[in-house]
């Protein structure tokens, strides 16, 4: 299960997740990012991954194309400093 915290103030958009990142847990992130969008295209959006407890495969792919569309992330914790660092290309 993904819980999504939105706080949005103009152009800028800080998302919160807290859960999983994985099943039925990435159509609820991507529909949310995109609405995100659609309401704002220029939109600086950054994500917040301190609360995920787990990320699949198929949501470090959701990560990576949203970072490829200008989405920044933080986050604490060993396996999500890991994933940061993967989809930013710095490890494989």
């Amino acid at each position: 299960m993904l819980r999504i915290i939105t706080a949005q103030r103009g152009k800028t958009c800080r998302m919160e997740l807290h859960g999983t990142i994985a099943g039925e847990g990435l159509d609820v992130l991507e529909r949310h990012w995109r609405g995100v969008l659609d309401r704002v295209p220029a939109a600086a959006i950054t994500v917040g991954l301190t609360n995920v407890a787990f990320i699949d495969v198929a949501g470090e792919a959701l990560l990576r194309r949203m970072a490829e569309h200008g989405v920044e992330f933080d986050g604490a914790g060993l396996m999500n400093r890991y994933v940061m660092q993967k989809i930013a290309g710095g490890l494989s």
